[in-house]
């Protein structure tokens, strides 16, 4: 399992946001015609370091993920199941040696329709992944 995998495996399996968004967790976008709450994830940057002998075996990338709801109050209840499940995590994470997971930011937005009727509201939290690459 990769650690993208593994991140959205402990997210599905994280009962307090299973309770929310049941399994509707998505790369990049939401597809259309989902009932919201839901989340989706991008990764922002992997920066690489390496030694004298090559890459280095530990990877450090960002990955946001993104509470989408149709009120304010539940995108910030998606946001704060999100980061009990994943803030300061170490361990294995399904074969994935996590040595910690750090919320680095959030921010909150809206977006309406054009006509205003339709609000959506999304919570952004920002985490770097520090795990050791097999």
């Amino acid at each position: 399992m990769n650690i993208e995998e593994a991140l959205v495996k402990r997210l599905l399996d994280y009962p307090g946001l299973k309770a929310l968004i049941s399994n509707k967790i998505y790369p990049e976008e939401i597809p259309q015609g989902v009932t919201l709450p839901a989340v989706f994830w991008i990764k922002v940057s992997d920066v690489k370091d390496h030694l004298l002998t090559g890459q280095c075996k530990t990877e450090r990338p960002i990955y946001q993920f993104t509470a989408q709801a149709d009120t304010k109050a539940a995108a910030k209840n998606v946001a704060a199941q999100i980061k009990a499940a994943l803030i300061d995590y170490q361990g294995d994470l399904y074969g994935v040696e996590v040595q910690k997971i750090e919320l680095q930011n959030e921010f909150s937005s809206m977006e309406k329709s054009s006509d205003g009727t339709i609000r959506i509201f999304y919570e952004d939290l920002e985490f770097e992944v520090t795990f050791v690459k097999e």
